[in-house]
């Protein structure tokens, strides 16, 4: 299963990141209820993989870096336009 941006992380884990054709892919540890984040670049067109869970006491918070973001709110449906 593929997450995306603003989607809750549904455990603490190792994910695979993989970018939309800028980057090649790389992992980060995520901590369950966070949200996974969005790329600097690519914005919303990354998406992560769940390679191996963790013990959430030795999973440290995520903290924005050279190609990830955090405080990704979830995607939200457009409003109709009338």
């Amino acid at each position: 299963m593929k997450y995306k941006p603003g989607d809750t992380v549904p455990r603490s884990a190792v994910y695979s990141v993989e970018h939309h054709s800028h980057r090649l892919m790389h992992a980060v540890t995520l901590m369950v209820d966070s949200r996974f984040p969005r790329c600097k670049k690519c914005k919303h067109n990354v998406r992560f993989r769940l390679l191996r869970t963790v013990e959430d006491r030795r999973v440290l918070p995520f903290h924005s870096h050279v190609f990830l973001e955090d405080d990704v709110e979830p995607e939200r449906p457009l409003a109709n336009a009338v």
